[in-house]
């Protein structure tokens, strides 16, 4: 489904070059010639993202702009103003009243576009991201998995599930469970950092299951790091007892009480080095088959990992 851009400006050659510039991509732009009009069109349909200009007559655009963000409809869709002002006065003016960017006239089109294409993830990664770490979720995680597919370039895909983790839910309460998530996904955050030349994008599908992509070149590297700096953060959010006997007792899901080991890491990693990842589904599958082979394991201690280095 394309993606929706508003442009209200009373210039009609300026709203031409704007329809030109997005011609062949996945915006369908709609246009208003005033404020009124840009008011009607986009309380009808929003759009995903609104260009607007200052200067227009019925409604001018700090007026559009303020009725946008009273409107609970309205108020998250990302407004760049286009403006023939673009002293750094007028900037801060603008966004002072609730603009997420500001373009003065005249523009160079690559700007224009990668400025809302820009304003589009960000809303969209906004909307989509786990309430509890703020990482990118589902829609935001498969969204990223479909765009480096369709570049064809390598990729490495872990699926991270952190074991024992609703044993230690259980126990130790929804706050010390919630902090858990917390850390672990400030750790995968940063190796994001450590390993930033490896394009590195982390995302949380929800409760303990985190992804993470990047290239595949260090994926060994990157998840021996995750599994050791967990492994050591793991036992500190433990009580005393706990951690000196390395495990909790506690019931499992049929409601049989046993001992649980300390919190590790499955990390199943997929890549398409040898094989062809064409669908997120099928990049999932793969994930998953990983990940019930290292659970499966017998007399594992600690978090381990695996590489998929089989061949189609």
């Amino acid at each position: 489904m394309n993606r929706k851009l508003l442009v209200a400006d009373d210039d009609k050659a300026f709203r031409g070059i704007i329809e030109k510039a997005f011609a062949g991509t996945d915006w369908d732009v709609t246009t208003a010639e005033d404020g009124v009009t840009a008011l009607e069109r986009m309380t009808a349909q929003p759009p995903d993202v609104i260009l607007l200009d200052l200067n227009m007559p019925r409604l001018g655009g700090r007026e559009l702009l303020a009725r946008i963000r009273k409107d609970v409809r309205l108020a998250l869709i990302p407004v760049i103003i286009i403006s023939g002002d673009d002293s750094p006065q007028e900037q801060a003016a603008e966004f002072g009243i609730g603009a997420d960017d500001f373009l003065g006239k005249p523009f160079n089109t690559l700007e224009l576009t990668s400025r809302v294409e820009r304003a589009s993830l960000r809303t969209r990664s906004m909307l989509a991201a786990n309430p509890l770490t703020q990482l990118p979720g589902g829609p935001a995680i498969e969204e990223e998995a479909a765009r480096r597919i369709k570049t064809g370039h390598p990729m490495a895909f872990f699926y991270v599930d952190v074991d024992n983790f609703k044993a230690y839910n259980d126990n130790y309460g929804y706050l010390n469970g919630d902090n858990a998530i917390k850390q672990t996904a400030a750790l995968l955050n940063g190796i994001q950092s450590e390993f930033a030349g490896e394009n590195v994008f982390v995302g949380h599908v929800g409760g303990d299951d985190f992804v993470l992509m990047a290239d595949p070149e260090r994926a060994d590297e990157m998840a021996r790091t995750i599994a050791a700096r967990f492994d050591t953060l793991a036992p500190k959010l433990y009580n005393r007892e706990d951690r000196e006997r390395g495990h909790i007792v506690s019931k499992d899901r049929m409601g049989n009480t046993r001992d649980f080991p300390l919190m590790s890491l499955t990390i199943a990693v997929a890549t398409n080095e040898k094989r062809m990842l064409d669908h997120y589904a099928k990049i999932v599958d793969i994930a998953a088959e990983i990940k019930k082979y290292l659970k499966g394991l017998k007399d594992r201690t600690g978090s381990v990992y695996l590489k998929d280095r089989r061949i189609d």
